[in-house]
């Protein structure tokens, strides 16, 4: 293998191995009739295959591929397209598809270069015992004259989907070969009969599930919407809807992304599901204690896409939608699956303006979606083509008393506590992180603070009490309004939009699901409508102004929260509001938006305002995950965050294990503030402060500021308008 041509370097792989494997996947991928090809374009994409990496024989790339120092290396996915012929059928999509494998910018073409790259013939005739030729160089330079001018219009000018299809899906298909060949995974799994496990499954509930008696079998070719309240099983549906297909299941938080991979994984077993986040490797890893390897390959698995079932956040899927160079890979893979959307209410005006044209988008590429939600807002039936079928599960179940009073939240201490005397739990929701801490202050105990500015720590073990056995009040901002499956028995809230409202209502006897009357002889929601805080920041102040006119003392049904809903985001009330106004500039401008990178994108579905730092005073903390500290072999020792960043040496970097690990330790530090809560603090890198070279500490900001482990960071060290995600 030393004097042979090579393709990769981490594992050693030959330029002739590789392109076996690559060729091997197609080949594998073919008999799952996953996609429609005629004979002529399985051969056009085997030829991609082929081609697309000969480009690294040249002597620049086997120099630093070999760990050479090489300057000026001219990209190989151009250099590739020398060995198409003039005589190929569809030539120029096959070189659209090998030189943009990769989205590289061009250089000048320089006869040495390509006299490099004709001496290395020979040698790719005996590695790969075939017979190779090139073109001339001046016709290997105005064909790259003529890609860099596609190049330089798509940096200017997104492509279209509906003119440009093929070339995306044959594009991303290389991409997905080439990569999964690359990580050693298959390009897709064995398919799942996800219809009769989920069959199966609901039968050993009930003998007559809802599900079973609405879902009608052409339901599985078409697009749909399913409105039903919380704890009804619309997940079941949806699996039941996906079938044998490749699914992706989409959520909008992690918490929930993950709780539903474990649920999903249980059902249909490890192999067959996938988890996509930010966070999915260090998940996975802390996941299964023993057994690392197989961890690092499901994600491997996921993150090639290649699990027959994958649960993601929505940015994982819908930041395609912004057309960054490399989206190819998800369109095309979207183009023979299907997309279950949960929870489509809980985004922003913007973001989900991004999903819902990613979702007319994976209709024109051959795709289908099912939107799932407990209320839908009825202004997106005017920008999505009409659903092909609608299913409601509402039940006839009264469980909620409003009760609506004209005062601050932060005067009715004392009758929160005197609820505590009748009540084990009770929910205080405030809509900014400083009303929340400054009820929390003036309560006695038994009581917890749950909000956005804690550690991760903190935050997820406050979150483990709360789903065990906690009894008191919760005094919480919205983080409490979704992933988190708790119930409580009285509810007392700040003002805010009716759909915020129902979401907090949600978390009150969530125990009864079905029909029937719960009623409580008092109220057990209390809204409090005076110096609310987050008005006109965090909450446009006329939607606030609209709940209020709505709502009325008195029972609220399930029913009544939806229709509520329906009627107060539809387009009609929205009028005038920055909602609607977001949301169309968003619609109207996204064809227009010109990215390259993926992380651009990600940004802004995120809609980010946001960054993770590392409060200074938290560096001399005792690291209380004891569970990371023993995989690390670091065992009968109290250690400082600080000690164990200077105890740590190279070789904890260059193991992807240890590398996940020590990250972990660092980010159970990480409090989530706004960007501008930068100004006027002293910050710098991680690395500078423990004096170490490491890329990876480079990122992680250090803050000078004062962390209280009970009520997060200082009340009077933020400011009013902090947003809270």
């Amino acid at each position: 293998m030393v004097d042979e041509l090579l393709a990769k370097s981490n594992p050693v792989q030959t330029l002739k191995e590789h392109t076996d494997e690559v060729i091997k996947r197609l080949e594998s991928f073919s008999t799952l009739n996953l996609i429609q090809f005629t004979d002529k374009e399985w051969i056009l994409l085997k030829k991609a295959c082929f081609i697309h990496d000969l480009g690294k024989a040249n002597t620049r790339f086997q120099k630093k591929i070999r760990g050479s120092f090489v300057v000026d290396e001219f990209p190989h996915n151009y250099l590739s397209v020398a060995f198409i012929k003039d005589s190929e059928e569809e030539k120029e999509l096959l070189e659209k598809i090998v030189a943009f494998h990769h989205w590289r910018e061009f250089q000048d073409l320089t006869e040495d270069i390509y006299n490099d790259l004709h001496s290395h013939i020979a040698k790719l005739k005996i590695e790969f015992n075939e017979e190779f030729e090139i073109i001339s160089f001046g016709k290997l330079k105005k064909k790259l004259q003529k890609l860099e001018k596609y190049y330089n219009r798509r940096k200017d000018i997104p492509p279209s989907i509906l003119e440009e299809k093929k070339f995306i899906i044959f594009l991303g298909l290389l991409n997905r070969f080439d990569h999964s060949a690359s990580a050693g995974v298959d390009v897709e799994g064995n398919p799942t009969d996800k219809h009769s496990t989920t069959y199966n499954f609901l039968k050993t509930i009930t003998n007559t599930p809802w599900q079973l008696n609405t879902f009608r079998d052409y339901y599985s070719n078409c697009n749909g919407l399913v409105i039903a309240s919380t704890g009804m099983g619309k997940t079941e549906f949806g699996l039941l809807w996906s079938g044998y297909a490749k699914t992706f299941y989409t959520l909008p938080m992690r918490t929930s992304t993950n709780a539903m991979y474990n649920r999903l994984s249980k059902l249909f077993g490890n192999d067959n599901v996938g988890l996509l986040h930010s966070d999915a490797l260090t998940t996975l890893v802390l996941k299964d204690e023993d057994k690392t390897d197989d961890s690092l390959y499901i994600y491997d698995l996921s993150k090639n896409l290649s699990q027959n079932i994958i649960v993601s956040t929505a940015d994982q899927l819908f930041t395609a939608t912004l057309k960054y160079f490399g989206f190819e890979k998800i369109y095309a893979t979207l183009s023979y699956s299907k997309v279950i959307i949960d929870e489509i209410q809980s985004y922003s005006p913007k973001t989900l303006a991004v999903i819902i044209q990613g979702l007319k988008e994976i209709k024109e590429m051959g795709g289908k979606y099912l939107i799932m939600t407990a209320t839908f807002p009825t202004l997106l039936n005017d920008y999505l083509d009409e659903f092909e079928f609608i299913e409601r599960k509402i039940p006839s179940l009264k469980k909620h008393k409003l009760k609506i009073i004209n005062s601050d939240i932060l005067d009715e201490i004392n009758f929160l506590e005197k609820l505590r005397e009748k009540h084990r739990k009770i929910l205080v929701v405030c809509n900014t992180v400083k009303k929340a801490q400054e009820v929390y202050r003036r309560l006695k105990q038994p009581k917890m603070l749950l909000h956005s500015r804690l550690t991760r720590f903190d935050r997820n073990k406050r979150e483990s009490i709360l789903n065990s056995n906690f009894e008191g009040i919760l005094v919480a901002t919205q983080v409490v309004e979704v992933s988190l499956d708790i119930d409580f028995d009285i509810l007392l809230t700040e003002l805010a939009p009716f759909d915020v409202l129902v979401q907090r209502m949600g978390r009150i006897l969530r125990r009864y699901k079905t029909d029937g009357n719960f009623l409580p002889d008092e109220a057990n929601i209390y809204v409090y409508s005076n110096n609310v805080s987050g008005r006109g920041n965090i909450y446009e102040n006329y939607l606030v102004e609209k709940t209020f006119d709505l709502l009325k003392d008195g029972e609220l049904s399930e029913k009544d929260k939806i229709q509520l809903c329906e009627d107060f985001y539809s387009k009609e009330n929205l009028k005038g509001t920055s909602y609607l106004r977001d949301f169309e500039n968003a619609i109207n401008n996204i064809k227009n938006i010109i990215l390259t990178k993926k992380s651009q994108a990600q940004d802004i579905f995120r809609d980010i305002d946001s960054l993770n730092i590392l409060p200074l005073s938290l560096l001399n903390e005792k690291i209380p995950n004891e569970q990371v500290l023993t995989k690390l072999g670091i065992t009968g020792e109290e250690i400082t965050l600080e000690q164990f960043l200077n105890k740590i040496d190279e070789s904890f970097w260059k193991n992807r294990y240890k590398r996940i690990l020590v990250y972990e330790i660092i980010k159970d530090f990480f409090v989530p503030v706004p960007i501008y809560f930068l100004k006027d603090k002293n910050f710098f890198p991680l690395s500078t402060y423990i004096d170490s070279k490491s890329r990876f500490l480079k990122g992680v900001i250090v803050v000078d500021i004062t962390y209280d482990k009970e009520t997060g960071i200082m009340q009077e060290e933020q400011q009013d308008n902090w947003n809270i995600v």
